[in-house]
């Protein structure tokens, strides 16, 4: 590779390469920060929450940490990317409650230890994961559980006609 020494305005020369690595760094630091992420995450806080778990015919799989808590943090982000994962589900929604903040939502629905996942459905808490981190069976939990709460909620509305 050739160089080329250029004269900068303290009267230094720098190599055309060095200033290709400055410019590319900071591209690369620029470019990090501005991508916006395409996850499907949605923050709820207490004005959110109580009508966002009502939506009709919708799971709402809620992750509730706080920011200090090593297990949250240990989950990296496996929440952004069980969010992407589920883009494609119409009839589930992905949220996360940051209990440091809202401690009135985690309340509410006695969270009492970090992280803790639950799936509500049209307002009721259906179910709360315990099973293992990772996304293939975090998927698979609140697509069987939207699956049963949705079928239960049908069989419910049958029974009132």
């Amino acid at each position: 590779m050739r160089t080329h020494r250029t004269q900068t305005h303290s009267g230094e020369y720098r190599s055309s390469s060095s200033l290709l690595l400055i410019l590319t760094i900071t591209c690369f630091l620029l470019l990090s920060f501005s991508i916006p992420t395409n996850s499907e995450v949605i923050t709820l806080t207490s004005d959110t929450f109580p009508d966002k778990i009502k939506e009709k015919d919708t799971a709402w799989f809620v992750k509730f940490c706080v920011p200090w808590c090593k297990y949250c943090k240990n989950l990296g982000s496996l929440w952004d990317d069980v969010g992407k994962a589920m883009e494609n589900e119409n009839e589930i929604e992905i949220g996360e409650v940051d209990c440091g903040t809202d401690k009135a939502v985690c309340s509410k629905v006695d969270i009492h230890s970090y992280p803790t996942f639950k799936v509500f459905y049209d307002g009721e808490e259906v179910a709360k994961y315990q099973g293992k981190r990772d996304i293939e069976s975090l998927k698979a939990f609140v697509l069987d559980e939207a699956e049963k709460a949705a079928t239960n909620a049908q069989l419910d509305n049958d029974k009132e006609i």
